[in-house]
């Protein structure tokens, strides 16, 4: 009988680690989504939180809802390229 295990899966024991998609440390504790690659990154929801920042956030004042961006999407944030690609 053929190996049932779906090749994506995690082997037993074995620890899944997030990351930011901007500066890629360990996603710990606050978080977003970025509204346009919808991707996660840090970002403090308070001003006074220890952290980092990478991204921002704002109020949408025509649908009156908060908008998330990651600094990728924002120009601010230099995207690492690809293992073999610009390195």
């Amino acid at each position: 009988m053929p190996d049932e295990t779906p090749p994506h899966a995690l082997s037993p024991g074995a620890t899944l680690v997030v990351v930011c998609h901007v500066c890629g440390e360990p996603l710990l504790a606050e978080t977003a989504t970025c509204n346009n690659c919808h991707r996660v990154f840090h970002l403090r929801t308070r001003e006074d939180s220890d952290g980092r920042d990478c991204g921002r956030v704002w109020v949408n004042e025509q649908f009156l809802s908060l908008e998330f961006a990651c600094d990728v999407c924002l120009g601010r944030g230099a995207e690492e390229p690809a293992v073999g690609h610009g390195h």
